[in-house]
């Protein structure tokens, strides 16, 4: 059995994880358009129940219950999403899950999609979700290390990050470009079923 690691050796490993991904951040800021951090004026966090999607089932608004541990978004007919962690994560469980109605994905109020044709949407949210990510890793490792991470900035970045997620899985749902699937093209068949 090895012997617990020293406080000084977690903090060291911290540290340069920290290192390792400002300098992954620092290498991606340098490519990424500064124009594109503005995500719009609507708050993933605080604005999340008005941007709930209605129930495919019934066309009614679920409500949000929870224990203050967990939140689950539930219509009146009885649909339910999984539960989360957070109120913002359980309205965007729901409208990613099949219970709710999606939008077109031009619609969604973050990241100025809205007069993109599919490719240039497809291509700003892969960076966008890209920059998402390395950001919040980043914040989140500042924080473990000690440094002044507000979570409410930290909330919102993974809101941010979540939202991006949805408006990927809705432009591959909603393409009128689908790529071909995989063998079809060399003449074999696929096998999966829809």
């Amino acid at each position: 059995m090895n012997p617990p690691a020293s406080i000084s050796s977690l903090h060291h490993a911290r540290e340069q994880r920290l290192a390792s991904l400002q300098q992954r951040f620092d290498l991606h800021r340098a490519s990424f358009p500064a124009e594109w951090c503005d995500y719009g004026s609507d708050d993933p966090v605080g604005d999340a129940e008005h941007l709930v999607n209605s129930c495919a089932d019934c066309g009614t608004l679920p409500q949000l219950a929870g224990d203050g541990v967990t939140w689950t978004a539930t219509c009146a007919c009885g649909a339910q999403a999984p539960a989360a962690k957070m109120r913002w994560q359980a309205w965007l469980q729901w409208n990613r899950s099949p219970l709710s109605v999606d939008p077109a994905w031009h619609e969604l109020p973050f990241f100025f999609i809205s007069e993109l044709g599919e490719d240039d949407a497809r291509h700003k949210l892969a960076r966008l979700r890209e920059h998402l990510e390395l950001r919040s890793n980043l914040e989140g490792a500042r924080r473990v290390c000690g440094y002044r991470v507000g979570s409410g900035y930290l909330q919102r970045l993974k809101a941010y990050h979540g939202w991006c997620c949805y408006a990927q899985e809705l432009l591959k749902r909603q393409s009128v470009a689908q790529p071909p699937a995989k063998g079809i093209a060399s003449g074999l068949h696929n096998t999966r079923h829809a």
